[in-house]
């Protein structure tokens, strides 16, 4: 028996929230090869060049360039899938985003950081201060998540919708990690 929508509910169009679920996933591909891109850079020494009239004495790694694809796209995508979000009850794209970009390039400072022989002092700076940079992100995350899956004394109608997003971001956003790491081995 299919559902019906009541008189004088509007319903957004199917396409909204396959733009949204999209959107999630593209966003969740490019946060991989920014990460993955980074690596590969900081695997050679943290700089490279390739091109221009110059020889470099560090050409770029395979993948790298995939960098200069990913964050243009990653932030325009996150702002056209926020616009498709608001319209159906999802949360915003670019908290989220936001968290995990600055997280995850933290997280390689302070690896590369710690690594090799010696511990890279620069690195672990630019890794504490890009994961303060994604501290406020990530709270804001949680109190999304948290207000969307834990009931309210008072139920809002304003996360009601909400919470059936909490998963789907979920998988979709692990689904994204998932395609931007074969996508960055392949083209890598």
């Amino acid at each position: 028996m299919a559902r019906t929508v009541p008189p004088g509910v509007h319903r957004p169009p199917t396409k909204i929230y396959l733009g949204t679920a999209v959107s999630v996933l593209v966003v969740a591909v490019c946060i991989t090869w920014a990460f993955l891109s980074m690596r590969a850079v900081l695997a050679v020494g943290g700089s490279c060049a390739d091109g221009g009239p110059y020889v470099s004495a560090q050409p770029c790694p395979d993948g790298a360039v995939l960098i200069s694809i990913a964050i243009p796209v990653m932030l325009l995508t996150a702002m056209a899938g926020s616009a498709l979000a608001t319209s159906v009850d999802a949360p915003n794209l670019l908290i989220p985003l936001w968290a995990g970009l600055f997280g995850a390039l933290g997280w390689n400072f302070m690896e590369y950081g710690v690594l090799g022989p010696d511990v890279v002092w620069g690195w672990l700076v630019c890794g504490a201060v890009f994961w303060l940079m994604a501290a406020p992100a990530v709270y804001a995350v949680l109190v999304a998540v948290h207000r969307a899956v834990v009931p309210a004394p008072r139920p809002s109608p304003q996360y009601d919708g909400a919470r059936w997003w909490v998963p789907a971001y979920a998988v979709l956003s692990s689904a994204g990690a998932l395609l931007g790491a074969w996508t960055w081995t392949a083209l890598a």
